[in-house]
């Protein structure tokens, strides 16, 4: 009997060590530590308190070595002006180039002139192993403005200026070799106007080391304006050929869908191959903080990045979406099959009356070999400039896509000042650490002076708050069940 007793004993111990082995297959591994966002650095402009300077535009900002001499500068452009008046030819365009080495931010050089700095990238235009800056924007005069392309290099000692065409609005710059000759294009997506009517325009260009040429321009307005707000070339769908995409809206502002296209070169023309248009109510539109027509729906910004790990691109929109009431924030993915755009995600919010995305971005920034979605923009209400109204709320949001869930990992929300929104949203290695920093800018106000307020951002590491409650439960019912069996062994042995 005794002999029986212990292999029972035995048996169930056994057992229990089965059922832990078992639970350790079908619990999920425990991540021991949380990510939290944080806020390592916040710079005001030089201006700020006695002038002001406005970081506007959501394709207004680059993240990027610009120079080649390996560490990452941000590049910024916007507006700037003395005192609080101002009128447009008192304006100019406040190009800078700054860097952070985790405790100094230093601004490396500081380039102005009459007028607006409206976009920015960088690429290496000419193949010569060196990357040149682009610019979008406008130079102006006591009388009159004109837009203009720019280019320029940085060597970290001199900004030159090497070549300006006039003629180009853009909103949005971007870079890639269309036709496959080795030379890459300059992409700009913008707007050209008409007869009072603002069309949609999208500028093919190219710079040979020395001028600056308009290869294509191709203009669309199919209601009473609209406008190209974002542009960018990828291979979309792996077969060799590259892409170029646009997002804006169409059908003027009172009446306006966002808009997605997709367009290919063949022989020596730019063909569109599909357009994808949207709301979410058909009849009605948003205002803006002053009450003018803010639209209904559109696309301020697109992204082309592999986001769900899948090895094909996917296309990423952030814009505002009218649901009869409040102007929704709008985030989308789609992928391309090569005929047609393909929404695989959405993902609608509020908090206040408005509520835009300004900007997006892709980048590993928690290093788990995963690109995470980068969002900045705002909330207001209506009538927001008036007295004691609540003031404009910046955001940045982080959300990752795994082919089939839009999930939000992280949210933080500021105001400063009497307002503020995040214009722009940018990646990298800033500070030289490993550690892919977020860097937020945009513009912040008191007593109409404004400033960028630029944030630099890291997700950090941080103790779990504990064990998910199943593994806690499961653990403790385990417990329970071997000290009922000891229990019941012990009874039955001494009763014995």
């Amino acid at each position: 009997m005794k002999s029986l007793s212990n292999r029972f004993l035995l048996f169930v111990l056994l057992q229990i060590l089965l059922l832990f082995a078992f639970l350790s297959l079908i619990i999920p591994t425990v991540d021991a530590q949380d990510e939290v966002l944080t806020l390592e650095w916040e710079q005001h402009w030089p201006t700020y308190g006695v002038g002001g300077t406005c970081n506007f535009g959501t394709h207004n900002f680059f993240v990027g070595d610009v120079d080649g001499d390996g560490v990452v500068e941000l590049v910024t452009g916007g507006m700037t002006y003395s005192g609080d008046y101002h009128n447009a030819s008192e304006v100019e365009a406040p190009f800078g180039i700054w860097n952070w080495d985790g405790q100094n931010f230093t601004l490396e050089v500081y380039q102005p002139w009459k007028g607006l700095l409206r976009t920015i990238y960088s690429a290496d235009l000419d193949g010569d192993g060196k990357p040149e800056i682009i610019t979008g924007g406008y130079v102006s005069n006591m009388t009159d403005s004109s837009s203009l392309i720019q280019v320029w290099s940085w060597d970290n000692e001199d900004l030159v200026l090497r070549s300006s065409f006039e003629g180009v609005s853009a909103a949005s710059i971007h870079v890639g070799d269309l036709d496959d000759d080795g030379m890459a294009e300059i992409f700009a997506a913008g707007t050209i106007v008409r007869n009072n009517t603002a069309f949609a325009r999208l500028c093919i260009l190219r710079w040979d080391g020395e001028n600056i040429s308009l290869l294509k321009s191709y203009e669309w307005c199919t209601g009473e304006d609209a406008g190209a707000k974002s542009v960018r070339v990828s291979d979309l769908d792996n077969d060799g050929v590259v892409e170029v995409v646009t997002g804006g809206y169409d059908h003027g502002l009172a009446n306006s869908s966002s808009q997605l296209r997709v367009w290919q070169w063949e022989g020596e023309d730019l063909v569109l191959k599909a357009s994808e248009e949207w709301r979410l109510v058909e009849d009605g539109f948003g205002v803006t903080v002053t009450g003018d027509p803010m639209g209904n729906t559109l696309v301020e910004n697109v992204k082309v990045g592999d986001v769900d790990g899948d090895g094909v691109a996917e296309v990423v929109t952030g814009g505002f979406a009218f649901d009869g009431e409040k102007m929704n924030a709008q985030l989308r993915i789609w992928s391309w099959n090569g005929v047609n755009f393909i929404l695989e995600g959405s993902r609608e919010w509020f908090v206040e009356d408005i509520t835009e995305v300004k900007a997006v971005a892709l980048g590993d920034v928690n290093s788990d070999g995963d690109l995470e979605i980068l969002v900045s923009g705002g909330t207001a209400v209506y009538g927001g400039f008036d007295v004691d109204t609540k003031p404009e709320a910046a955001f940045l949001t982080i959300w990752t896509w795994d082919g089939e869930i839009l999930r939000l990992q992280h949210e933080e929300d500021w105001t400063i000042g009497e307002g503020v929104f995040a214009w722009n949203v940018g990646t990298g290695d800033v500070d030289g650490d490993g550690v892919t920093e977020i860097v937020t800018v945009g513009c912040m106000y008191v007593n109409q002076l404004c400033d960028p307020d630029l944030r630099i951002w890291s997700l950090s590491a941080s103790e779990s708050a504990g064990l998910p409650e199943y593994f806690v439960f499961a653990v403790a019912g385990i417990a329970v069940a071997v000290s009922v069996v000891v229990g019941l062994y012990f009874i039955v042995k001494k009763r014995k």
